[in-house]
């Protein structure tokens, strides 16, 4: 089997002090949607995430993470652990963009001959 090397993490790939990116922001999101019991969640909608720094966004995962973690294990008669307090409480829709394929775009505007 052939050896792959894997370049070395740059340094500047995670910043604590820098803004956390839409992927991790959705990602938190997508965990809170889940670390909610059932009864709590809508369907298409997303908590709002008050996260300012990737390292709050670091905290925030590993938190939301453990609380999925022990749900996944937990027998179905237990209740469901306390989300921790830096949840918010309401929760907004999320927009639904709809998307199209280049080759759908490409399609539509060529002209019939």
């Amino acid at each position: 089997m052939a050896v792959v090397k894997v370049p070395k993490t740059p340094k500047r790939a995670f910043d604590k002090g820098r803004r956390p990116s839409a992927l991790l922001r959705g990602q938190i999101a997508h965990l809170v949607w889940a670390a909610l019991p059932a009864s709590q969640r809508n369907p298409g909608s997303l908590p709002e995430i008050d996260v300012r720094t990737e390292g709050q966004a670091a905290e925030r995962i590993a938190e939301l993470t453990t609380i999925v973690l022990q749900q996944s294990v937990a027998p179905a008669d237990t209740p469901a652990p306390q989300l921790a307090p830096g949840l918010p409480a309401k929760r907004t829709a999320t927009r639904t963009v709809k998307r199209t394929s280049r080759r759908a775009k490409r399609t539509r505007t060529r002209k019939k001959r």
